[in-house]
């Protein structure tokens, strides 16, 4: 008799973490069904980046396969470049036989054209940015009198007149050659 306890308890436990997990699942279940749901109609609103949070949830609370297309159809809608095609190819590497995997390889090569250029923009745009601060800077140079060196600037040539000038004027104002001498003699009072 205890063997057909011990055989009907197990019977029972087994019964019961077969139901749990069961409950689990479906509880997995409807918690990505319910994400998927609120996602769906945020991506038809257009409301990109809401619809995003969802999907990853609904991901989150069970990986299906399927749920990374929706991600990566997000991330595309919010050019998203890198998150979209990596989410786009683990797609396709999860699901090798999808239906639309030629289309999702079109939007996965699209996606690199349009990040490359977006790449090419925002090069031309930081050259851009360079060019006008060297010519802010060479304003700025120019402003302040440049880079010019000393020598041709009108302030330091005006300084050395000023100083000869002022050098010679002093030596012939000091210098104690005595009387003049004439031909009529020096006459000296005593």
């Amino acid at each position: 008799m205890s063997r057909r306890v011990a055989v009907g308890v197990c019977a029972l436990i087994a019964l019961v973490l077969g139901v749990g997990g069961a409950r689990a699942e479906d509880t997995a279940t409807r918690d990505a069904k319910k994400h998927y749901a609120k996602g769906d109609k945020l991506f038809a609103l257009g409301k990109f980046d809401q619809a995003l949070v969802e999907f990853e949830a609904a991901y989150e609370a069970k990986p299906l396969p399927k749920l990374l297309f929706n991600i990566g159809q997000a991330h595309r809608n919010l050019d998203h470049y890198d998150q979209a095609i990596f989410a786009f190819r683990k797609y396709l590497r999860e699901v090798p036989d999808a239906d639309n995997r030629e289309a999702v390889e079109k939007l996965i090569d699209d996606l690199e054209g349009r990040q490359a250029e977006a790449e090419e923009r925002e090069r031309q745009r930081q050259a851009d940015l360079d060019r006008e601060r060297e010519r802010e800077l060479a304003r700025q140079r120019a402003a302040r009198g440049g880079d010019k060196p000393i020598y041709t600037r009108w302030w330091f040539w005006g300084g050395i007149a000023a100083v000869a000038g002022a050098g010679a004027g002093g030596y012939f104002l000091l210098r104690d050659d005595g009387l003049p001498s004439t031909d009529l003699g020096n006459v000296v009072f005593d």
